[in-house]
Protein backbone atom coordinates (compact mmCIF):
# COMPACT_ATOMS: atom_id res chain seq x y z
CA UNK A 1 0.00 0.00 0.00
CA UNK A 2 1.52 3.62 -1.09
CA UNK A 3 1.75 6.24 2.29
CA UNK A 4 -0.85 8.69 2.14
CA UNK A 5 1.82 11.16 1.45
CA UNK A 6 3.07 9.75 -1.63
CA UNK A 7 -0.06 9.36 -3.18
CA UNK A 8 -0.96 12.56 -2.39
CA UNK A 9 2.25 13.80 -4.10
CA UNK A 10 1.42 11.70 -6.58
CA UNK A 11 -1.46 13.13 -7.35
CA UNK A 12 -0.14 16.89 -7.56
CA UNK A 13 2.66 16.41 -9.55
CA UNK A 14 -0.16 14.70 -12.20
CA UNK A 15 -2.19 17.71 -11.48
CA UNK A 16 0.90 19.63 -12.74
CA UNK A 17 1.07 18.07 -16.00
CA UNK A 18 -3.23 17.50 -16.17
CA UNK A 19 -3.20 18.52 -19.75
CA UNK A 20 -0.63 15.86 -20.94
CA UNK A 21 -2.64 13.19 -19.21
CA UNK A 22 -5.55 14.00 -20.70
CA UNK A 23 -4.06 14.25 -24.08
CA UNK A 24 -2.36 10.88 -23.54
CA UNK A 25 -5.58 9.11 -21.33
CA UNK A 26 -8.51 10.71 -23.00
CA UNK A 27 -7.32 11.17 -26.42
CA UNK A 28 -11.06 11.80 -27.70
CA UNK A 29 -11.48 14.49 -25.63
CA UNK A 30 -10.91 18.53 -25.86
CA UNK A 31 -9.73 21.44 -24.48
CA UNK A 32 -12.64 24.05 -23.30
CA UNK A 33 -10.87 26.99 -21.64
CA UNK A 34 -9.59 25.77 -18.46
CA UNK A 35 -11.33 21.68 -18.88
CA UNK A 36 -10.45 18.54 -20.93
CA UNK A 37 -14.17 17.42 -21.62
CA UNK A 38 -14.93 13.90 -22.74
CA UNK A 39 -18.02 11.12 -22.35
CA UNK A 40 -16.62 9.38 -19.73
CA UNK A 41 -13.31 8.23 -17.96
CA UNK A 42 -13.48 4.64 -20.71
CA UNK A 43 -12.64 7.71 -23.28
CA UNK A 44 -16.34 7.80 -24.80
CA UNK A 45 -17.18 10.76 -26.71
CA UNK A 46 -19.07 13.56 -25.63
CA UNK A 47 -19.27 16.16 -22.83
CA UNK A 48 -20.40 14.35 -19.05
CA UNK A 49 -16.88 14.67 -17.82
CA UNK A 50 -14.61 17.70 -17.16
CA UNK A 51 -11.10 17.84 -15.94
CA UNK A 52 -9.65 21.26 -14.17
CA UNK A 53 -6.25 22.03 -16.02
CA UNK A 54 -5.29 25.03 -14.32
CA UNK A 55 -5.74 25.80 -10.71
CA UNK A 56 -8.73 27.55 -9.14
CA UNK A 57 -10.61 28.51 -6.10
CA UNK A 58 -12.61 25.35 -6.60
CA UNK A 59 -9.71 23.36 -6.72
CA UNK A 60 -6.60 21.76 -8.13
CA UNK A 61 -6.03 20.88 -11.72
CA UNK A 62 -6.55 17.26 -12.30
CA UNK A 63 -9.47 16.73 -10.11
CA UNK A 64 -12.38 16.16 -12.34
CA UNK A 65 -16.74 15.68 -12.10
CA UNK A 66 -18.40 13.60 -14.23
CA UNK A 67 -22.14 14.87 -14.76
CA UNK A 68 -24.43 12.70 -14.75
CA UNK A 69 -28.38 14.01 -15.94
CA UNK A 70 -31.46 13.63 -13.46
CA UNK A 71 -32.82 12.03 -16.29
CA UNK A 72 -30.64 9.35 -16.51
CA UNK A 73 -30.78 9.07 -12.49
CA UNK A 74 -34.41 8.53 -12.76
CA UNK A 75 -33.88 6.03 -16.08
CA UNK A 76 -31.85 3.54 -13.86
CA UNK A 77 -34.08 4.04 -10.79
CA UNK A 78 -37.11 3.06 -12.69
CA UNK A 79 -35.09 0.01 -14.06
CA UNK A 80 -33.69 -1.35 -10.90
CA UNK A 81 -37.45 -1.14 -9.21
CA UNK A 82 -38.78 -2.49 -12.54
CA UNK A 83 -36.63 -5.69 -11.95
CA UNK A 84 -37.37 -5.50 -8.16
CA UNK A 85 -33.77 -4.79 -7.55
CA UNK A 86 -33.33 -2.82 -4.31
CA UNK A 87 -29.68 -1.17 -4.06
CA UNK A 88 -28.84 1.48 -1.68
CA UNK A 89 -28.61 3.61 -4.93
CA UNK A 90 -32.59 2.75 -5.59
CA UNK A 91 -33.57 3.07 -2.06
CA UNK A 92 -31.76 6.82 -2.03
CA UNK A 93 -33.24 7.89 -5.21
CA UNK A 94 -36.98 6.55 -4.42
CA UNK A 95 -37.09 8.25 -0.74
CA UNK A 96 -35.57 11.29 -2.36
CA UNK A 97 -38.46 11.71 -4.68
CA UNK A 98 -41.20 10.83 -2.41
CA UNK A 99 -39.77 14.12 -0.34
CA UNK A 100 -40.54 16.28 -3.31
Amino acid sequence: MMPRHAASDLAHRLGEYAEAVCRHYLADGRRQGNYWTIGDVRNAPGRSMFVRLQPSPKGPPGKWTEYVAPRVVLRRRDWALSCRRSTAFTQHNVSAREVS
